[in-house]
């Protein structure tokens, strides 16, 4: 997937997450945490939407990601599976019980730790 086609498909995971939590906020608008975690989330995508497409962080997450695809003696999707549910309990957590993030970068580099852990984990089985 090219980058900006990449960049859109993230920016809608993360306003996906915004959506949900704006449902979860009118079946209980006592809990203020949600709409706050929603704004949140929508000032994050806002965030990733303005990166400029050569941003050192993002383009290095793109090419993770995508690496995710190309791993050996894997199970075909299971990686980016396994990569896909830690970055939706990331998003399903943020503003709630993760704190939302100083800078974007802060948020992409999150990301780029759990790409490198599943990479890292099923080279790891290859070798073995």
């Amino acid at each position: 997937m090219e980058l900006e086609a990449w960049r859109t498909a993230l920016v809608r995971e993360i306003e996906r997450a915004a959506e949900w939590r704006a449902e979860k906020a009118v079946a209980d608008p006592e809990d203020t945490r949600l709409a706050d975690s929603q704004q949140a989330l929508f000032n994050l995508a806002e965030q990733v939407k303005a990166l400029p497409p050569d941003h050192a962080e993002l383009s290095a997450l793109h090419k993770e990601e995508t690496e995710l695809g190309e791993l050996q003696r894997a199970t075909a999707g299971e990686p980016e599976a396994r990569y896909h549910d830690a970055k939706e309990d990331l998003l399903g957590a943020y503003g709630i019980d993760h704190p939302p993030f100083d800078t974007v970068e802060g948020f992409l580099k999150v990301l780029r730790n759990r790409v490198d852990e599943t990479i890292s984990e099923y080279r790891l089985r290859a070798c073995a």
